[in-house]
């Protein structure tokens, strides 16, 4: 674990100092920086993925290269998994390379995209460019490019349609949504996000609508009825798989862990310094209408944890943009920007020593 701790002093280093630097000082070190994120996963073991049992399964049942030649809708028809991994590995596995080179090539491709599109993202849409590269080193950057690659990469897309969103250019935002959805197709729940484009957050809209939810939760209404309503098989398919893997596990949620609980507080802290906010952030009702959704969403899919937790971490990757604005808004200056680098400590130690996420680190040669 050694090498996170490493990584995670150097990003906050080079948060701390990064405003000593001219304008063009700073794109160099934030690409470098991108740079740095991006080789630390491209030269792991692949066996570092938890996840990695998963892959290798969807590897092997990926359709053969002459299926897809013959008839996409065939080859389609046979599909486990998004197309985008799909068909990475049908070709891949046409080369003579062996399975572990197939893989360092699959997660390699996967890091590049993954941390390129979040770091673009950050760039051309947070004021706080390495405060937001850092939150997002320290929320979702171990969980996602280390081991739900499919999903990163569908979320930097998502993160990538705010601006979009914000500006009214639909076309763009649907554009980036339908590309996400082609690596993981959970980003097609972020389309609802254009109901909120004129919303304003509002607390006690949220609260009544969160509090909606844990009396649902409590009561145990049946939701996965749910399920026979959806009009497409593929979704289908993905929400029975989800409930066969909690029949399994037998998993649990605890609404009190330290990320969730966590998460709320800074809700709770944006609503409470949401005036200066708003004059500060152009995009702060988007991002806090996507944070208490992620909340409610938590709350309300209980009943399929896995499930839950994907929706919830689909809409929770506002945090990126709205915890580094912060510090922004409290005073003393240099206490918001201590603030925000503690949550972001607390996020990276939860993903190291708590979430049981990461297996230990070594690269693929050794």
């Amino acid at each position: 674990m050694v090498i996170y701790f490493i990584l995670a002093i150097i990003v906050t280093l080079i948060t701390i100092y990064s405003i000593r630097f001219n304008e063009k000082s700073q794109k160099i070190l934030y690409v470098s920086t991108a740079i740095l994120m991006t080789l630390i996963i491209i030269v792991r073991d692949s066996t570092v993925n938890k996840d990695y049992g998963i892959y290798k399964q969807l590897y092997d049942k990926a359709p053969a290269l002459s299926v897809l030649k013959n008839s996409y809708s065939e080859y389609n028809d046979k599909l486990i998994t998004e197309a985008s991994y799909s068909m990475l590995c049908t070709v891949l596995k046409e080369t003579e390379n062996s399975d572990k080179t197939n893989f360092i090539i699959i997660f390699a491709i996967y890091a590049i995209i993954g941390v390129a599109i979040k770091t673009i993202a950050i760039r051309r849409t947070s004021d706080l460019p390495f405060l937001a590269l850092f939150t997002y080193f320290c929320n979702i950057y171990l969980l996602q490019e280390m081991t739900q690659i499919r999903a990163g990469i569908a979320l930097g897309f998502v993160l990538l349609s705010i601006k979009d969103l914000y500006d009214r250019k639909y076309w763009l935002f649907f554009l980036w949504i339908f590309i996400a959805a082609f690596f993981h197709t959970s980003a097609f729940m972020a389309l609802v996000l254009i109901f909120f484009r004129e919303i304003k957050a509002d607390r006690r809209v949220w609260g009544t609508i969160f509090l909606i939810c844990v009396i649902i939760n409590i009561t145990q209404f049946d939701i996965l009825n749910l399920i026979k309503i959806i009009p497409f098989e593929f979704y289908q398919y993905k929400l029975k798989a989800y409930i066969l893997l909690q029949d399994r596990a037998d998993f649990k949620i605890n609404y009190f862990n330290i990320s969730f609980i966590l998460q709320n507080v800074i809700i709770i802290i944006c609503f409470f310094y949401k005036k200066l906010l708003e004059e500060k952030c152009q995009y702060v009702n988007i991002l806090l209408n996507m944070c208490c959704l992620s909340s409610c969403c938590f709350v309300f899919f209980g009943q399929i944890p896995g499930f839950a937790f994907r929706i919830s971490e689909l809409f929770n990757i506002s945090l990126i943009f709205l915890i580094p604005q912060l510090a922004k808004v409290m005073t003393p200056k240099y206490i918001g920007q201590l603030i925000v680098i503690s949550i972001g400590w607390i996020l990276f130690l939860i993903n190291v020593l708590h979430s049981g996420l990461l297996q230990p680190y070594k690269t693929f040669w050794s």
